[in-house]
């Protein structure tokens, strides 16, 4: 018996489905004859003008008919995530993020709560890879999953290649049919499905020359592949004690080797660049590498769509020019003098501290910039999505004043906006903190915040959904 979906947590008023009576507390089980297994089911059946809706209610089989416009939404919200059945993770990615978290459930000396428990759910569905961005490697695909892909044309997905040499990435991924990346990425091709891919590379295991063959074999296989992210690899204090087998150690990449990946990326990127009409790059460098030089951010058009924001590809680029072009709404005096502090990872301390410069040109406002050192994961992890609770509560417990506003990056919570890496809840966090704290996810609620600081209402403006991608 197929495995069901659809629970309504809730019912948009005035939508069809609230109109036909849907309920919360309803099960879609079928629409138009089709089971619903997941959301992804759901959006591809829910498309069509006329939908005949079968539903449990009170263990009661119900149908209902509904007639929509093709662009309309049903107005139904569904309290499960999106694909509860998820797919896991066959392979032992010598990189792989589970590695890199402390082992689950032994004790770990100054963790007062355990990690969060999702952390350690190694996903590779391709279902979550269409719906939120979540990079796949291919390789557990079976044959009713590839007519599935077919029938309902789920594209792009994201694609973790590594390598394109077969003996490499089975030695990188070591799982079922991992050499076979790039007919993977053919077959796709012929079901009219595209893919963006990332190279995470290992020093110096498929950088090189070997980075120079995946650039060219992933190019041979536009326009099936819309773009490749090159990623540095990200490692804990943990990854230490990991074992690659013939494969030299896990090590992170030094400034000057850092140089030497930029300067042969961009040799790509000035070609590619030349030769198509719209001027795409096709191979993205992400944040870290201009981090970790202090290299000057490309401009906008480089990164065309940011089709890869969610991998760290252009982020602080776009956080500039969205504060940029957002800035010109902070108020210009607040009537009694305040203080706010923004708390930031070490990597982006330099570009907040720069943002930080034009709150302070508001009369009556001090502004200052807490980098949190990341000591659970270890100092050499410098971004804001793996900081934990506890790390960022010792270092404002040691702030003498912190003022009247905190602003923390949304990053470090869970989709929800509930939980720190650590299981540490939002509400437990604020309890320990004797002042305001706000959790912003971009420039404009940070304007938000401050100008409410400040008793300026901020507009009120529809919130789009965002996807979030984590990795280490």
């Amino acid at each position: 018996m197929p495995k069901l979906y659809g629970w309504v947590r809730e019912v948009v008023p005035e939508s069809p489905a609230d109109k036909a009576g849907l309920q919360s507390g309803d099960l879609i089980r079928a629409i138009n004859g089709n089971t619903i297994r997941d959301l992804v089911d759901y959006r591809f059946y829910v498309a069509d003008e006329e939908l005949m809706i079968g539903f449990d209610r009170q263990q009661e089989q119900h149908e209902v008919r509904i007639t929509k416009t093709i662009d309309e939404n049903l107005g139904v919200l569904f309290g499960e995530e999106p694909a509860p059945f998820i797919r896991q993770c066959a392979n032992k990615c010598v990189f792989c993020f589970i590695k890199g978290l402390p082992e689950r459930f032994a004790p770990v000396p100054g963790l007062e709560h355990g990690m969060r428990s999702s952390l350690y759910i190694k996903d590779d569905d391709y279902r979550y890879s269409f719906l939120f961005g979540n990079f796949i490697t291919l390789t557990n695909l079976k044959e009713h999953d590839w007519q599935r892909l077919d029938e309902q044309k789920l594209t792009p997905l994201y694609v973790s290649v590594h390598t394109t040499e077969p003996d490499l990435r089975r030695k990188m991924v070591d799982g079922p049919r991992s050499g076979e990346v790039i007919e993977h990425i053919q077959r796709l091709g012929t079901m009219g499905i595209t893919c963006h891919t990332q190279l995470v590379l290992c020093p110096p295991i498929n950088d090189g020359e070997h980075l120079d063959r995946s650039i060219r074999d992933l190019l041979a296989q536009r326009p099936i592949v819309e773009s490749i992210s090159v990623v540095p690899v990200g490692l804990t204090k943990y990854n230490n004690m990991i074992k690659t087998g013939d494969l030299p150690p896990l090590r992170h990449y030094t400034r000057e080797e850092a140089e030497a990946v930029i300067q042969q990326v961009e040799v790509y990127q000035r070609e590619f660049e030349a030769t198509n009409l719209d001027g795409d790059p096709f191979v993205y460098l992400s944040d870290e590498w201009y981090y970790l030089t202090q290299h000057e951010f490309p401009p906008a058009r480089h990164y065309g769509s940011y089709a890869q924001i969610e991998n760290g590809v252009g982020m602080t680029r776009y956080l500039i020019d969205q504060w940029a072009r957002t800035k010109r709404r902070l108020p210009t005096s607040i009537e009694e003098p305040k203080r706010i502090t923004i708390v930031t990872s070490m990597m982006a301390e330099p570009v907040i501290t720069e943002i930080a410069e034009d709150i302070r040109n508001i009369e009556h406002v001090e502004v200052q910039v807490l980098p949190v050192v990341n000591k659970f994961f270890g100092p050499e992890v410098t971004v804001a999505g793996l900081l934990c609770g506890q790390d960022v509560l010792e270092t404002l417990e040691n702030v003498e004043q912190l003022g009247d506003l905190v602003l923390l990056p949304r990053v470090m919570l869970d989709n929800e906006g509930q939980r720190f890496l650590d299981d540490m809840t939002v509400d437990e966090f604020r309890a320990k903190i004797a002042t305001r704290v706000e959790f912003v996810r971009n420039a404009q609620e940070t304007i938000d915040a401050i100008r409410d600081l400040a008793g300026v209402r901020p507009a009120i403006r529809e919130r789009k959904p965002v996807r979030v991608q984590s990795r280490l």
